[in-house]
């Protein structure tokens, strides 16, 4: 065993000193990391080429021998290599939590016997028909982004990145199972990657299924489903019926491409297996909303056979046969469909607007996605009450769902409805669509409308329905994504072209930040765009920082005095990032436990949810007393005022309240560096950004923040002063009411 600066390391087979012929060998060790530092992965460095180990095998003794808490330490690794004749210097490196290669070791193995025959990978199953277009999408959407590279380094590039070896480890007999998600490259949405594929033991049941990326979180898989892929395989083991398994898991974005998945199967005996060890190539929500390249079958058909064929020359098959053929005439269909064939308008900014007279505005319809305590529509009702109070509107307001913003709507006089927009979703045409929209059109009265307002990129459709009633609109867009990732799995890639119309339809289309206006450059046809700031309504905040000392706001959530609250509100869900913020809690009770145990960390906007669900199980996994989620509340000032720190662990956000509720609060904010965030709040001078998905990056955020009062303090006076200067509700109101306005009074729609 020897003793490094962040651990332990023991190579067990082959023994120093021992001579070994020429061959294929299975190098046998383990690694264990001090207080503080966790090992995530391991791989050999030998003749210029890496060789990846299988890492995370069970060593209930080393978990002895080093006080682990629990006897499952994943703390073995196993590396198959081909060593040639002579004196062998291995390298062996360690990847650590931050995602940093570190050599770890070297090793000496003396070689004899004549020269192995040259190292050929086990064969593995071609690659199938549906990973290949995914590889080819990503491919294409590359070539738009960096066209200065020629076709052949993109290819080279991507190919390099693959795993191969894909899988490292299959199950032991006699445990039998096998994954195919993640694929050789996955989807990583907002963090998370899906698992699915079937696993069972002969003879014992299966009590939890687990996965991990980083041997810090482990997380239950959902198990025991039937499975009629393995009853088949197997139609002797009665096990094999229910033995599908499915979920999704978090994927830490410090960690460098691939990355290794680790699934274990904890037996009714109460050991833990280490079953299978895959590799994957995740991209990310921000690689996925890359555009395609300029519309040209050459390029696409060009594409697909310079991946095939660099793959193959790299040894990583690809299926062919009808399925095949299949699969890529429908990725070329999608890129039929979707590659840009215009160009984007290169004045798509409106000039500035004329004050019309301040006459009443009138009947205006106001439509949203939903009701609920969300930021955006949040800042709808604000600005409804600005719209009725100060621009004499008379308001319509339809929303696609139900929630409690229906009561404060209805006090400001304004008649509240709820459509089904189910019809317009599952159009699987565009003539579908139209039909759907005539449809709903019938269902509102728009008569009397002077103007449509839309709120979020939900809300779409009302832009169509105040076209068809030769209405003008204008649109809130809040989105910082594009129309086909927000609608992937919404709505018909069929009808996307009806979807991206609307910013030409709309009389205006209103972004909060440059950043998400970034998003939806393709779709300007005309000069229709104008940037607008949210606001935040700094008197009602005073207000209640005046009525609510901080010493009584604690008390009644219960606090102890000197006790820190750490908050994250905002709607539970995956964008929001709430399953960063629970790993990074974690990683800081390894690093600083000392620190961790001072402090609450509370995650504040829980629903029912499936995602609600999982972030439930990954918390109970966890175990940290102190961190949890809390509903919902309509008194989230509450928590603010009685805070240390605000952290913002969003994926995607364009002009997020809670950044500016946290501003005008006066609470040290931490967050990641997105879209719009540091349109906000700038790095150091305002805030603490981190990177987005990086539970390392923010675990030392928080120590930081949490251990330098003094820095945390001058973020917040900064923070409150430029809140008050630029994004205040009696500051920014009147010019979205100036804008509505010229909106109404704009006569290009024939009303």
């Amino acid at each position: 065993m020897i003793e490094f600066d962040q651990g332990f390391f023991n190579l067990e087979t082959p023994t120093a000193g021992t001579e070994v012929p020429s061959s294929r060998h299975l190098l046998r060790g383990w690694i264990v990391g001090k207080p503080g530092c966790l090992f995530t992965d391991i791989r050999v460095r030998y003749e210029g080429r890496l060789w990846p180990a299988v890492h995370g095998f069970i060593r209930a003794d080393l978990a002895a021998h080093f006080g682990h808490p629990t006897p499952n330490l994943p703390a073995e690794f196993t590396v198959l290599i081909s060593l040639a004749p002579g004196t062998a210097s291995i390298e062996f490196e360690a990847l650590g939590i931050s995602g940093v290669w570190r050599p770890v070791h070297t090793v000496q193995v003396k070689v004899t016997g004549s020269a192995a025959p040259p190292f050929q990978p086990d064969p593995e199953a071609p690659v199938h028909a549906h990973e290949f277009v995914r590889l080819q999408r990503y491919l294409l959407c590359n070539i738009a982004a960096e066209p200065a590279f020629s076709l052949a380094t993109h290819v080279d590039r991507l190919v390099g990145m693959l795993p191969s070896p894909r899988y490292l480890r299959h199950p032991a007999l006699p445990l039998r199972g096998f994954f195919h998600e993640p694929a050789i490259i996955a989807r990583a949405l907002y963090g998370r990657l899906m698992v699915d594929g079937y696993l069972f033991h002969e003879h014992q049941t299966i009590r939890r299924v687990l996965a991990t990326f980083d041997l810090q979180v482990w997380q239950p898989l959902n198990h025991d489903i039937v499975s009629p892929i393995a009853s088949q395989l197997y139609p002797g083991l009665p096990n094999a019926a229910r033995s599908h398994v499915t979920g999704y898991i978090v994927v830490p974005a410090q960690l460098p491409r691939p990355v290794a998945l680790r699934i274990y199967a904890e037996l009714e005996d109460d050991s833990l297996h280490l079953c299978c060890a895959q590799q994957t190539f995740p991209f990310t929500g921000e690689e996925e909303k890359k555009p395609y390249p300029a519309a040209s079958p050459l390029l696409f058909w060009r594409a697909q056979r310079a991946l095939r064929a660099r793959m193959c020359a790299a040894g990583i098959a690809v299926e062919g046969g009808a399925l095949f053929r299949r699969e890529l005439w429908q990725a070329w269909r999608e890129y039929h469909d979707l590659a840009p064939r215009g160009r984007p308008t290169t004045n798509f900014m409106a000039g500035d607007i004329t004050m019309p007279p301040s006459t009443p505005l009138g009947p205006i319809l106001l439509c949203t996605h939903n009701l609920s305590y969300e930021g955006a529509p949040l800042l709808f009702l604000e600005y409804a009450r600005h719209l009725a109070q100060h621009g004499g509107a008379s308001l319509t307001v339809v929303s696609a769902q139900e929630g409690p913003l229906r009561a404060a709507f209805r006090l400001l006089g304004a008649t509240v409805q709820i459509v089904d927009l189910t019809p317009l979703a599952r159009a699987d045409s565009i003539r579908a669509w139209r039909s759907a929209l005539a449809t709903l059109s019938r269902e509102i009265d728009g008569r009397a409308i002077r103007l449509v307002v839309a709120n979020t990129l939900a809300s779409y459709w009302a832009v169509h329905f105040a076209h068809r009633a030769r209405r003008p609109s204008l649109l809130y867009i809040h989105e910082s994504t594009t129309p086909t990732s927000f609608f992937r799995g919404h709505a018909s890639k069929a009808v996307l072209p009806c979807i991206e119309e609307t910013f030409s339809l709309a009389t205006r289309v209103s972004f909060n930040t440059a950043s998400t206006r970034q998003y939806y450059l393709p779709f300007a046809r005309r000069p229709n765009y104008c940037l607008n700031h949210g606001w935040i309504d700094l008197a009602a905040i005073n207000a209640h920082r005046s009525a609510h000392p901080r010493s009584e706001l604690r008390a009644r959530l219960g606090l102890a005095p000197g006790r820190l609250l750490v908050i994250n509100p905002g709607t539970v869900c995956e964008r929001k990032g709430q399953h960063i913020f629970a790993s990074a809690v974690d990683l800081l009770w390894r690093q600083h436990p000392e620190l961790a145990a001072t402090a609450e960390f509370w995650m504040i906007g829980g629903r029912k949810s499936d995602y609600d669900t999982d972030l439930a199980n990954l918390l109970t996994s966890i175990g940290r007393p102190n961190l949890r989620v809390l509903p919902e509340s309509n008194r989230v000032y509450d928590y603010y005022g009685a805070a240390d720190l605000y952290v913002c662990s969003s994926f995607e956000e364009s002009f997020p309240r809670v950044v500016l509720e946290a501003m005008a609060m006066e609470v040290p904010i931490l967050s990641t560096d997105v879209h719009g965030i540091p349109e906000i709040v700038r790095p150091e001078q305002e805030a603490m950004l981190i990177p987005p998905g990086n539970p390392a990056a923010l675990a030392t955020g928080l120590a930081r923040m949490l251990r330098e009062p003094d820095t945390a303090r001058r973020f917040a006076a900064s923070a409150h002063a430029r809140v008050k200067e630029n994004f205040s509700a009696a500051l920014l109101l009147p010019r979205h009411l100036a804008l509505t306005r010229a909106v109404a009074a704009d006569n290009s729609c024939g009303s």
